[in-house]
């Protein structure tokens, strides 16, 4: 039982993970299309931003896909 949910859960992780840098990577395409940042320091301090956002929304997003995951399962 133990290993189905930690199944479970890896799977859901891989898809955050996957979903958070789809969503990084299309905020950052937008914003360099928009010109939103003049200065290399903005656009590192942006990019530092977006890393630091997708590793605290990665695992937290993990529990919610591990139940979507789980409630397809079942």
């Amino acid at each position: 039982m133990f290993l189905k949910i930690f199944g479970f859960y890896i799977q859901g992780l891989l898809m955050a993970v996957f979903f958070v840098l789809l969503i990084g990577l299309c905020w950052i395409l937008w914003r360099a299309r928009q010109h939103k940042d003049k200065t290399v320091r903005e656009r590192q301090a942006f990019l530092y931003e977006v890393l630091m956002m997708a590793l605290v929304t990665a695992p937290i997003l993990s529990f919610a896909f591990m139940a979507i995951i789980m409630m397809l399962k079942s």
